[in-house]
């Protein structure tokens, strides 16, 4: 922890006061650098390749069309000429293929509003602004007692406009909107992360379901291939590490096809 905070007198990194951390009984911690996407803005770019690619003929991403069956997909692909499809739905595969080993990893997190979120050590708007000149902002996550654990870690995500600050990784809660006692409890984790929650008020609340699954499902699925003479793949079951592999398991993917 020392090693750290010396090095982010230089570095200009932000992060929780030191106090707060050795007081807790922290005493060591890992630091890298690793990009960090804003997602939203990441989708519409990638939505934006496939659309200009030479070989796409059309993109809809909204149909507002829900399946019940993966046979109702394979129908649709064949009506359109295609002659593979790729199963990429998520935590629709519980119901599209009768997946009872694919469950939600719930997820809560609060959004803090980047440009106007105000710190402990800076007591004014005018000294957040003069700080924010020569700080950057950090992602931290913290897994271990007191502040967190596996299946409820403290995290704080910089990420285009918003601060995210979570979190829970909880298999099998279906709870749809955030419980009091958890925006309670993440509110606090904000505070610990450095964040003034009586000068900052959260801007939004999130609920997730990570599509959790004991092993990714990866593969040709060689027998409705056969039956539906449509070539299909699946791939889902990433639980929170879709960011991570999306790009080797879209490669894997359409080497299958």
């Amino acid at each position: 922890i020392d090693d750290l905070y010396e090095e982010s007198k230089s570095r200009k990194f932000r992060l929780p006061r030191k106090e707060v951390m050795v007081g807790a009984g922290y005493s060591h911690a890992w630091l890298f650098h690793t990009p960090i996407i804003d997602a939203p803005k990441m989708l519409m770019h990638m939505l934006e390749e496939i659309e200009a690619h030479q070989y796409t003929d059309h993109v809809d991403v909204e149909t507002n069309k829900y399946y019940t069956t993966i046979e109702e997909m394979l129908d649709e692909a064949k009506a359109l000429g295609c002659d593979g499809l790729v199963n990429c739905t998520g935590m629709g595969s519980k119901q599209l293929c009768n997946d009872d080993s694919l469950i939600g990893a719930r997820g809560v997190l609060l959004h803090y509003d980047r440009a106007s979120c105000v710190w402990r050590d800076e007591q004014d708007r005018e000294s957040t602004e003069k700080r924010a000149e020569s700080l950057q902002d950090s992602v931290i996550l913290i897994e271990d007692p007191p502040f967190g654990s596996e299946t409820m870690p403290c995290y704080m995500i910089p990420r285009g406009e918003i601060i995210a600050v979570g979190g829970s990784y909880l298999e099998g809660d279906e709870e749809r909107i955030m419980r009091q006692t958890e925006i309670e409890r993440v509110v606090g984790n904000a505070q610990k992360m450095g964040i003034d929650v009586e000068k900052s008020n959260h801007v939004g609340a999130w609920v997730g379901f990570r599509p959790y699954r004991p092993t990714s499902r990866l593969e040709l699925d060689e027998e409705v291939s056969s039956a539906s003479g449509v070539k299909l793949v699946h791939s889902y079951g990433y639980g929170g590490s879709g960011w991570t592999v999306f790009v080797g398991a879209a490669k894997e993917a359409a080497s299958l096809m």
